[in-house]
């Protein structure tokens, strides 16, 4: 009886954090959140199938059912998540959920089929005298899989962050603490404990999951609407920032706080002292000479779009005559293009995403002599919003860029920090660029 009011608060528990965990999971979209719910499901019905027996006896439905979300749900899916969490690849993450699904199905149907041996009774069975050599095989093959999994992505993650990775500094501690659940599940799930120390066991690693993912992302607002306040749906792959056939969409509209009249306003975040806003060989096309002609106001010197000052005259007033070559239509502008890039970030990342862009556009400016304007800006009245604006000389600029490896890196590195994007594309016609000023001989 003490075995099974023991299952019985754990099972409580565990429901608890499965509920929570399932819930936050449905709002973010996290594909590691998603995994970790299969995780914290399987724990529960094996506790509840616990429970039970401790009470009713065991039987093949409930040392089945206690066998796959435990001993072979719970770890899998586990390092899954880990792993969707933690690696940087595509390539890594979809073969991580190739293996997982296959491995889970197959091993489903044979445990489910295969015919148990021995007696059953109200004591924990140990799977080593109920099942044949094939699903024990099978459970074994799970669990070290989930060891080393785990084991490797939590020495990933402390290397990172011994690397001074901020990211990977940031996630150690929810890394390792979802690592010793595994390996509570495991050990719960061998038939090595007494009963109530493998209770305990599954019921420490259901709240340990819990309150491990609690720890990746900030928790929500109170008014339960979740990160993403402007009802985009969540986006973090390459092509949803715009970088790979990205579809059109509107920028996201700001909200403004009560009282605040800028909405929608743009600002630079402040650099630091050694931050490169342009690179160093970024000069102004020299302009021809033309004759002076005869105004009593004489010339006119303005801002040019580099910072620097331009002189011209009162028949030349376009601010962007510095970039246009005289005598052609649209000058070196007509071929411009480039894309407006929203990001709506996850509350609490700000800096971490702020610190990726100001490494890309420190690169970008730095090394890639085609680039017209390459800026992020914040959000006045909306602290989760960033908008990159970049516009490059040509189409052949703009397609060399996405082949940067910073850029790679950024998107890489920036996809755990980002709810949702938008992506507007930009091309600038000739009707945007300033045309020649005409001569009138004599005036």
């Amino acid at each position: 009886m003490v075995d099974a009011l023991l299952a019985l608060l754990a099972t409580l528990g565990a429901l608890a954090a499965t509920g929570l965990l399932v819930q936050r999971a449905y709002k973010d979209r996290l594909l590691y959140l998603i995994a970790w719910s299969f995780t914290q499901v399987g724990l529960t019905l094996a506790l509840l199938s616990m429970s039970l027996a401790f009470m009713m006896g065991f039987n093949g439905a409930f040392f089945r059912v206690m066998e796959l979300g435990a001993a072979l749900i719970g770890p899998v899916w586990l390092a899954l998540g880990m792993i969707e969490l933690i690696a940087r690849y595509v390539q890594v993450r979809f073969g991580a959920w190739l293996f997982t699904i296959s491995y889970t199905v197959v091993a489903i149907v044979i445990l489910i089929l295969d015919p148990l041996k021995g007696s059953l009774g109200k004591s924990l069975p140990k799977p080593s005298a109920t099942y044949d050599a094939l699903p024990l095989l099978l459970i074994d093959g799970a669990h070290v899989v989930a060891v080393l999994a785990l084991a490797g992505c939590t020495g990933v993650t402390a290397w990172l962050a011994s690397k001074r990775d901020q990211e990977a500094a940031e996630l150690l501690i929810p890394v390792a603490l979802v690592a010793l659940a595994g390996v509570l599940v495991v050990s719960g799930t061998r038939g090595f404990l007494p009963a109530p120390l493998a209770v305990i066991a599954l019921g420490a690693a259901a709240g340990l999951v819990w309150y491990g993912s609690m720890r990746t992302i900030p928790v929500y607002d109170e008014d339960g609407e979740g990160y993403d306040e402007y009802g985009d749906e969540p986006a973090t792959g390459y092509e949803e920032q715009g970088y790979a056939k990205a579809a059109k969409a509107e920028p996201v509209p700001a909200p403004t706080p009560p009282g605040d009249s800028r909405r929608g306003e743009l600002r630079f975040p402040e650099p630091a002292s050694e931050e490169l806003r342009y690179p160093e060989n970024t000069s102004i096309p020299e302009r021809p000479a033309y004759p002076a002609p005869a105004d009593p106001a004489g010339p006119t010197t303005v801002d040019g779009p580099l910072g620097g000052p331009l002189d011209r005259s009162p028949l030349d007033r376009s601010p962007l005559a510095g970039l246009a070559k005289p005598g052609a239509l649209g000058g070196e502008l007509a071929r411009a293009c480039g894309q407006i890039t929203v990001y709506t970030l996850l509350d609490g990342r700000e800096d971490a995403f702020d610190r990726l862009a100001a490494d890309l556009v420190k690169a970008a400016l730095a090394t890639e002599p085609e680039t017209l304007i390459f800026a992020c800006h914040e959000v006045v009245g909306a602290p989760t919003q960033r908008i990159f604006y970049q516009l490059f000389r040509d189409e052949a600029a703009f397609a060399a860029h996405r082949r940067q490896p910073h850029l790679q890196r950024f998107l890489g590195e920036s996809r755990t920090h980002v709810i949702s994007t938008n992506v507007i594309e930009l091309k600038l016609g000739p009707a945007k660029v300033p045309l020649p000023a005409p001569e009138f001989p004599g005036r």
